[in-house]
């Protein structure tokens, strides 16, 4: 029987997911119906809300530091982030119809892209044990890599801020095993959102909102698949790992 303690713990950090992807996906559609009457605005929203986000994780980790710099942990984590980058560096070589051919293209990011990374996240977290800064991490060698492969500082808040809201569920659910996952998701989900965002905020893509929240929740379906897919490939793992 689980324990009480326990229980609490996972059904705290799912209704915190929950909330928080009801508050991404709000972000979402305001941001891009204030672009139809000012960019301006629709730039500072984006914008003040990652930086929110960065702010509550960076003190979540600041009270937890001792877990960030284990060796284990670094280790992990830099792998893990630059497998993440060779994952999605790898949809470069998927045949171009699947980007453009009704109806492969509708789920194509989903498939190639928040499947993979639901995975690898969630394998991360579990091998970890749910560690409070190995999302942050992960980020920095991934941050690191897509800044050389393509400069854009403007982007620096929106990898940060998948980091830090993962963060916050890692410390809602403490270490209980379905953490894993749901930290998983949560970065999948914030990458889903604030990626339409800053597409938006610098490149001036811009599909009506309705369609934009639908294809985000598309992409958090697929991540979800991967998160508990890597529940399991993680479990396997974790059973053969030597620290």
């Amino acid at each position: 029987m689980d324990n009480p303690s326990n229980m609490r713990n996972s059904l705290l950090a799912t209704a915190l997911s929950a909330i928080i992807i009801a508050v991404l996906a709000f972000m979402l559609y305001i941001s891009f119906e204030v672009y139809a009457y000012s960019k301006v605005m629709s730039e500072a929203i984006t914008m003040a809300e990652s930086l929110a986000i960065i702010v509550v994780g960076l003190v979540l980790i600041n009270k937890n530091l001792k877990e960030v710099v284990r060796p284990k942990n670094l280790a992990l984590s830099i792998t893990f982030g630059i497998l993440l980058y060779a994952a999605q560096f790898a949809i470069a070589y998927i045949p171009s119809f699947v980007w453009y051919t009704p109806p492969l293209n509708y789920f194509a990011t989903a498939l190639f892209v928040y499947l993979p990374q639901g995975l690898i996240v969630s394998v991360l977290l579990l091998l970890t044990d749910n560690a409070y800064g190995s999302i942050f991490m992960m980020i920095i060698p991934f941050y690191i890599i897509s800044m050389i492969a393509f400069f854009n500082p403007i982007w620096t808040p929106f990898y940060f801020s998948m980091a830090a809201l993962a963060e916050l569920i890692i410390l809602a659910g403490k270490k209980e095993y379905i953490t894993s996952a749901l930290g998983s998701i949560m970065f999948s989900a914030a990458d889903a959102f604030l990626a339409s965002q800053f597409m938006l905020f610098n490149f001036g893509v811009y599909q009506p909102p309705l369609i934009q929240l639908s294809s985000a929740l598309i992409d958090i379906v697929f991540a979800v698949l991967g998160a508990f897919i890597g529940l399991a490939v993680g479990k396997k793992a974790k059973t053969a790992w030597r620290p």
